[in-house]
């Protein structure tokens, strides 16, 4: 199960783009092994089969690798502007 603290995004030419749940918890998955291996029907992506490399952090599509990063998402924390 992925952890809800974590998110998984790519870089999509100058911004960070989430993934999608499915994916996040797929490669959350092959993280934990440091693994790598094919997602198939990536809704991200079209549906379409990406492969993710947790070791290189890359996800590969269509030809294209994309950057990946595990970030944590911020949180403004009570009492601070």
């Amino acid at each position: 199960m992925a952890n809800a603290r974590v998110e998984w995004v790519y870089n999509a030419g100058s911004a960070w783009a989430p993934l999608d749940q499915y994916t996040q918890v797929s490669i959350e998955a092959l993280w934990s092994r440091n693994a790598a291996s094919w997602i198939q029907s990536c809704p991200s992506f079209g549906g379409a089969s990406v492969f993710i490399d947790t070791t290189r952090l890359i996800l590969m599509w269509s030809g294209y690798a994309y950057t990946i990063a595990r970030r944590y998402p911020c949180q403004q924390r009570r009492g601070h502007r």
